[in-house]
């Protein structure tokens, strides 16, 4: 059975900000290189067959700091990019409240009806990546494969391997530069590990977690 060593990139200043990116090009700033840098030490000793990272900026330059003590490439696939969050990127959930707070009220409480205009529904972004997990399942059993992601895209991968309902994904919390494990067989996942943080010196560098 493959199993999936998932990782939400390093911090950027937006993270610390509260403001939500998205699709938006951010890119790690030194504690998110060095939280990065302290998660590839980690994982310097364990067999990695193969890394997988976003298209996105941070999530490369995370999965290139976790690839270069195993000489791996870091293969780019798209679809384990952040949501889209359309107009809502750049802003805060205070700045949402203040200035749509009938769509952002809707978002925080019915998060699988409710999308930011022009951005991705929870079940579109669970689709793809639900297709990435389909085809690492016909991948040998013996393989551990690093995904690197995002907070939205990494909850929707558990809540895919798991089953469970995407309503219920933003309760799973995945700060940044953590790691997740789940074993995978045919039909279904086992986790392993959860938002794990015992790599990281300074807990206290974590994003400013939006959950309902």
């Amino acid at each position: 059975m493959p199993r999936l060593l998932l990782v939400r990139h390093g911090l950027t200043d937006w993270n610390r900000q509260g403001r939500i990116q998205g699709h938006s090009e951010i890119e790690l700033n030194q504690v998110g290189l060095a939280q990065a840098r302290a998660l590839s030490e980690r994982l310097a000793t364990e067999k990695l067959d193969v890394i997988y990272a976003s298209n996105l900026g941070r999530a490369r330059a995370t999965a290139e700091i976790i690839a270069a003590p195993h000489g791996l490439p870091v293969q780019i696939e798209p679809r384990l990019c952040e949501a889209n969050y359309g107009a809502w990127e750049g802003h805060t959930m205070d700045e949402l409240r203040r200035d749509d707070p009938e769509r952002a009220t809707a978002w925080m409480t019915e998060p699988v009806d409710v999308c930011p205009p022009g951005g991705e529904t929870l079940e579109e972004v669970a689709d793809r990546v639900a297709a990435v997990l389909d085809e690492l399942r016909q991948r040998p059993d013996d393989e551990q494969i690093v995904l690197v992601g995002h907070g939205g895209s990494v909850r929707a991968l558990l809540s895919v391997a798991l089953q469970i309902p995407q309503g219920y994904s933003r309760r799973l919390r995945v700060d940044t530069a953590s790691l997740s494990i789940i074993q995978l067989n045919k039909d279904r996942a086992m986790l392993c590990s959860f938002n794990d943080r015992h790599h990281l010196s300074d807990n206290g560098n974590q994003d400013r977690f939006i959950s309902l």
